[in-house]
């Protein structure tokens, strides 16, 4: 049995993304899972893909992540993301919801004061 050695849980998805390539050129590739720390993308032709490279998560480019391979595939390739994102730029791909926001924004009432 092989042990998981990833820092952080891995969730399944299928969301279209596209790597920056030099040249101002964009490769579509579709990312199969992510977590805090990175992700495995479905791409064709992965020797096409440099070994660092920044993913976007929107077409406009307003998502991104700074990524390095660390594994590679035929049509496959695994990525960290590089940490140096300041936390508030960096998007996340679950977006919180309103009324976690304003619960967390919410003035304690009395019956949710400590007694």
């Amino acid at each position: 049995m092989v042990k998981n050695k990833r820092k952080s849980l891995r969730r399944k998805m299928c969301y279209t993304a596209w790597v920056a390539i030099e040249g101002g050129k964009m490769h579509g590739c579709v990312l199969s899972d992510i977590s805090e720390t990175g992700a495995r993308i479905d791409i064709d032709q992965s020797k096409a893909i440099p070994d660092s490279f920044t993913l976007l998560l929107a077409s406009n480019g307003s998502a991104r992540r700074k990524c390095c391979v660390v594994w590679r595939k035929p049509m496959q390739i695994g990525v960290t993301f590089d940490q140096g994102h300041a936390v508030g730029e960096r998007a996340t791909l679950v977006p919180k919801l309103d009324a976690d926001t304003d619960a967390a924004s919410a003035e304690p009432t009395e019956s949710t004061k400590p007694a």
